[in-house]
């Protein structure tokens, strides 16, 4: 039987430990790390630096602990730079804060394992390319051709398509 945990009713604005069920982790996608305003228990407001999904779910306030252990997993300690990639998330239950030990959020120290994108057409995995990952790279191919495409099969599909309308020009 899942239970609810009482934290989950009072919609706090950030992702805490009481968010994972069965004590999995999350993998999530970064959007955007920056400071923000938050405004605590009793009003008390602070800036923070606040991470950001792509998956529907809250931001994470983000502590010292928890930003070293992104920039080890990614392999850069530039946040701009962390936008776009995946890193993995868990619930800690021995975190400290102050005098008391509340459990927290914590985040791997290594990448997620990652999941190989195939090529619709040829079937081959589809590799990153410049700044573009392949999950990138998967969803413009599918937007602009249908399918999720390689590189070599993405330049095939773009040729058909200027070959395309010159074929139906009338002489």
């Amino acid at each position: 039987m899942n239970k609810t945990h009482w934290k989950k009713l009072t919609n706090p604005n950030y992702l805490g430990a009481y968010a994972f069920d069965d004590g999995k982790d999350m993998v999530l996608t970064v959007v955007s790390v920056g400071n923000e305003l938050v405004t605590g228990d009793g009003g008390r407001k602070e800036e923070c630096t606040i991470c950001h999904f792509a998956e529907n779910v809250k931001p994470l306030i983000l502590n010292k602990t928890n930003m070293k252990a992104i920039q080890k997993a990614l392999g850069t300690p530039y946040i701009e730079e962390w936008a776009g990639r995946k890193i993995q998330i868990y619930a800690d239950p021995n975190v400290k804060f102050g005098k008391e030990i509340t459990g927290g959020v914590r985040v791997r120290n290594y990448a997620p394992p990652t999941q190989k994108i195939l090529c619709q057409s040829c079937g081959g995995e589809i590799q990153p390319r410049g700044k573009s990952t392949a999950q990138q790279i998967a969803a413009y191919t599918s937007q602009k051709y249908g399918q999720a495409l390689c590189a070599a099969c993405a330049t095939r599909a773009a040729a058909k398509l200027q070959e395309a309308p010159n074929e139906n020009v009338d002489e």
